[in-house]
């Protein structure tokens, strides 16, 4: 096509520039909308205004010889997929030089065989007067690229040229966003690289060069170390474009395929390393000085001094011209140095070990090349072994005489805390020095008044014998007395003696619950607290009563034991503890009337809540308690609340909190329940944020999240349900009760008052038929009652108004469940219940998803359930999801009420417990005490034959199978 030199295009505009013998000069424009055959085009010529000129009939003509809509759009694809376009992202990212920041003028090119002589060639500089570009065609090309690298200026005749003419199509096809951001003086990514001038450049190589024609490759020019890519086609060199320093590597990535080897510049296998290489004299004087190591194949090592290479280092990679090569620096850690020398430098002795330890404890890192004897000091931060001889045991104190071993040395703890006592911070060992202000020494500071150094022993409580073993080293405990004996069975978190069968435990206790028992007497037998942190469903409340009848039964305590537990658990423990350790005397310390000193006498175990905990404080804290136990202690993680305090304040020998709460969600949070524990044990809360938390943050999986781990190992028992799942039942059930709120006591003697005393006459009439339909209509109102009373008013919206026992606790259950990482499956006979759980979840931030038989999307619902970690809790009704899905994603099944028919209940859990389940399901069957739901669960119980009948949900057929008495007895209120 004749015109298409005097073609520009960008996006979706085209324009024309006037030919050279145009008596009427003009500029014809012309746009294509994307999706419509429409143009808009307009010319700057004189003749256009009267009518359509010459310049626009070309045009068109133009646009419609390259193909029209579809060619313009492919022609910006292929700019935006070459070579140059992506060469134009990398340079723009590096370093966004605008076309106004720019000048044209002319440099010698740099001497090398293919520089033509050294003549001078067209050059683009900066207005840093920074070399960007040289150019070396001759061709018209050279003009046009003037003109399109520019500001944009009107020339002879009030024309403008190419630049100008680009910019004018940008401000045409601009988006309504673009026109928004410009009014505002802003503009988009987009724009600011359109008008930068390495776009403008790719776009100028695009319409000049076939990159198949193209050739490249790399230079360094020698006397600035400038890195060059060179380009040259069949008429020979055609530029050479000079590289950011910190651009290489990514331009070198871009022309990979571009760039063959055989030019003497390949980025070479042998990485370098840049470093410092240390020597020492005969009177140990250190000399460190910056240098580049290559370390070649056949394993020389050759050093380059850092500054002479330094303008021939372009980010990671290095120019070594004595090999030709480029290598690139080694960054195994991909972290800076903590030490930066600019320049060779002596150490004296003295400051010798503080020079190693800021580079990590000794000289042998990637940062260093060691000669000699530097190359085996070290500074010694912590031990790799501790020795101790046990010379007095007692129950909270232990006289101990310790050592410990750091390499090839031994020092004992007398002698570093002697040294950190008279404020020596380096203690002199065979392979360097030991650091006596490590923080890992911080908590032997109290130490120093209980030490005897004629001895060289130190009075160590049991907490900080523990803390000082936490290290992970290998603790050696020497001698073979019974006080060695004794420390060493401390020192494996097991009790001197083995359990023996207890007396008062009607009940077996599994493998793994034993061990937790046993975990317990340790804590007891080593005057600490502790944490029973495992997974809900493994018993913790069952290790807490074998540990209480353990320490009557063989540790001969009498008591009393105090248990302190949410209001929705208080009737759970009241009944495990009745049925299977009657012998503690269980007196729960609730409700009105109650009586401290009834209840807290000698031989009792003595359950209450945390709300009564808070407001019998004054009589509470005034009693001794053998064992006091914080069940749910994760509600007292808030060291600034009322109720944390009052548990902090109970005086008792020994606390043990339980939770199946992970803990390693909240440091802080941990600490406060450690503290309540075994106050102290981790120090102070601005210590513990400043060693463990702000490092944990930056670094979970760091040496301080081991550290701390191992810290609490002793008086922190913490197991998952994946790990010991052989021990357990493939399903665990549980029937959780509650009491009712003062909201559903009205209501429900209320329903009993209006509707059921007919009843009852109607029933208690054996010549009169028995009113099936009335008396479930009634039942199904108690039902509901015992849910949420927003059930009967006001529905889910107004669920906040009322308060429900059994709500409360479904609360805590999915709270505890969801904190230990598994997945819900709750079920609900009722749609309103499930749209207040809807409400609940939502107002949380927990994700879920609903199955009822409204849904219609089942599919895209379980899948979303068993395949999105987000989605955590499945909603369903019994009639939808109680068959026919899978929902093995989940571990738990809450029954938010019970059915009528306990093998629906059944079919309904082995949704979850089935076939590809490989976790232990625990299922929780909530029942309100007191209420037709309590009566009920007996009735399933009595009437097994019931359970194998497949009826309909909630079909009053089934009352048919009851007696008056028991119908009687449903609809009663005692």
């Amino acid at each position: 096509m004749p015109a298409a030199d005097r073609l520009e295009f960008h996006r979706n505009g085209l324009a024309l520039m006037p030919g050279a013998d145009d008596p009427s000069p003009g500029v014809a424009y012309l746009t294509a909308e994307k999706g419509r055959d429409k143009l808009q085009r307009y010319c700057t010529c004189e003749l256009s205004r009267r009518k359509t000129c010459g310049h626009i009939l070309e045009i068109v003509k133009c646009f419609r010889a390259i193909g029209g809509f579809g060619t313009l759009e492919d022609l910006n694809l292929q700019l935006a997929g070459s070579l140059w376009f992506r060469l134009a992202e990398v340079l723009t990212a590096s370093a966004n030089i605008p076309l106004h920041r720019v000048r044209w003028g002319r440099a010698a090119a740099p001497g090398d065989p293919g520089d033509g002589g050294g003549n001078k060639a067209l050059a683009l500089f900066s207005d840093k007067n920074e070399l960007l570009l040289q150019y070396f065609s001759a061709g018209v090309d050279h003009g046009r690229l003037m003109e399109r690298v520019g500001v944009g200026l009107d020339v002879e005749g009030g024309i403008p040229d190419r630049s100008a003419v680009i910019r004018s199509i940008a401000m045409i096809t601009l988006t309504p966003n673009e026109r928004m951001l410009l009014e505002n003086g802003a503009r988009s990514r987009r724009q600011i690289f359109e008008e930068s001038v390495w776009c403008r450049f790719a776009y100028h190589a695009f319409r000049e060069f076939d990159p198949v024609d193209c050739s490249f490759r790399p230079m360094v020019e020698e006397s600035a170390g400038t890195f060059f890519i060179v380009c040259s086609n069949s008429a020979g060199e055609v530029f050479r474009l000079a590289c950011p320093r910190k651009a290489v590597s990514k331009i070198l990535s871009v022309f990979r395929e571009n760039l063959p080897n055989q030019h003497g510049m390949v980025i070479h296998p042998i990485p370098l390393r840049s470093v410092f290489r240390v020597t020492m004299d005969t009177e140990l004087d250190m000399e460190v000085r910056p240098v580049i190591e290559m370390v070649q194949q056949e394993g020389e090592r050759r050093f380059y001094e850092a500054g002479d290479l330094e303008k021939f280092r372009y980010g990671r990679l290095v120019y070594v011209r004595e090999l030709g090569i480029l290598a690139e620096l080694e960054n195994p850690d991909g972290q800076e140095r903590v030490f930066k020398a600019p320049r060779a430098m002596v150490l004296r002795e003295s400051r010798v070990p503080a020079f190693i330890q800021e580079q990590g404890g000794d000289l042998n890192g990637p940062g260093f090349a060691a000669d000699g004897k530097a190359s085996s000091l070290k500074v010694f931060d912590r031990w790799d072994k501790v020795f101790i001889s046990p010379e007095v045991l007692e129950r909270d104190w232990c006289w101990l005489s310790v050592s410990y071993g750091f390499g090839a040395s031994e020092v004992s703890l007398s002698e570093l805390l002697k040294a950190r006592g008279e404020g020596h911070r380096y203690v002199a060992v065979k392979d360097g020095w030991v650091d006596a202000m490590s923080p890992h020494l911080d908590f032997f500071a109290p130490l120093l008044e209980n030490l005897d150094d004629r001895a060289r022993t130190a009075r160590i409580s049991r907490r900080d014998f523990f803390r000082m073993t936490a290290t992970g080293a290998p603790v050696h405990i020497e001698g073979d007395t019974e006080a060695a004996s004794a420390l060493r069975s401390a020192a494996g978190f097991t009790p001197m003696r083995t359990l023996p069968a207890l007396r008062g435990l009607r009940s077996s206790l599994r493998d793994y619950q034993r061990r937790g028992v046993e975990w317990l007497r340790f804590l007891y037998e080593n005057a600490l607290g502790g944490l029973l942190c495992d997974d809900m469903g493994l018993g913790k409340t069952h290790q807490a009563m074998g540990f209480m009848l353990a320490l009557r039964e063989l540790e001969k305590l009498k008591g009393p034991f105090l248990a302190v537990c949410p209001t929705t658990v208080v009737s759970h423990w009241r009944k495990k503890v009745a049925e299977h350790a009657p012998s503690l005397n269980p007196v729960v310390y609730h409700g009105t009337g109650r009586d401290l000193d009834e209840a807290a006498t000698d031989g009792n175990l003595v359950i209450t809540t945390y709300g009564i905990l808070r407001r019998d404080f004054p009589n509470l804290s005034a009693r001794r308690f053998a064992l006091v136990v914080l069940d749910e202690i994760q509600q007292l993680k808030n060291p600034d609340t009322i109720a944390y305090g009052c548990a902090a304040g109970l005086d008792a020998e020994m606390v043990v909190g339980l939770t199946g709460t992970p803990i390693e969600n909240g440091l802080v949070e941990l600490k406060a329940l450690l503290d309540l524990v075994v106050p102290g044990y981790l120090g102070s809360t601005a210590k513990f944020t400043e060693t463990f938390v702000s490092h944990l943050e930056k670094e979970p999986e760091g040496g301080r999240g081991r550290a701390l781990r191992k810290l609490i190992a002793p008086v922190v028992l913490r197991r998952k349900k994946d790990t010991i799942l052989d021990e357990l039942p493939e399903k665990i059930e549980d029937l959780r009760g509650c009491t009712l709120s003062e909201d559903q006591v009205k209501l429900y003697q209320d329903a009993i008052s209006m509707r059921g005393r007919p009843l009852l006459s109607s029933l208690r009439n054996a010549a009169a038929p028995v009113p099936f339909m009335h008396v479930f209509a009634l039942l199904n109102i108690l039902k509901q009652i015992c849910d949420h009373p927003a059930l009967l008013d006001g529905g889910p919206a107004a669920y906040e108004r009322y308060e429900s026992g059994k709500w409360e606790l479904f609360k805590d259950l999915l709270s505890e469940s969801l904190a230990s990482g598994q997945k819900v499956v709750v079920f609900s006979q009722y749609l309103g219940m499930i749209g207040i759980m809807e409400r609940h979840l939502a107002g949380q931030g927990i994700g879920y998803v609903t199955l009822t038989g409204k849904s219609t999307n089942r599919g895209e619902i379980l899948e979303r359930f068993e395949t999105e970690p987000d989605c955590r809790v499945f909603l369903g009704s019994l009639k939808a999801g109680g068959t026919g899905i899978d929902l093995v994603a989940a571990s738990v099944v809450i029954h938010y009420d019970r059915w009528w028919n306990a093998a629906r209940e059944d079919q309904a859990t082995d949704r979850v417990h089935r076939i590809g389940q490989r976790r232990g399901v625990q299922v929780f069957k909530l029942i309100t005490e007191g209420t037709l739901e309590e009566k009920i669960a007996a009735l399933i119980d009595r009437k097994k034959t019931l359970m194998e009948r497949v009826i309909v949900e909630n079909d009053p057929a089934f009352l048919s199978s009851l007696s008056r008495e028991e119908l009687i007895d449903l609809i009663s209120f005692q």
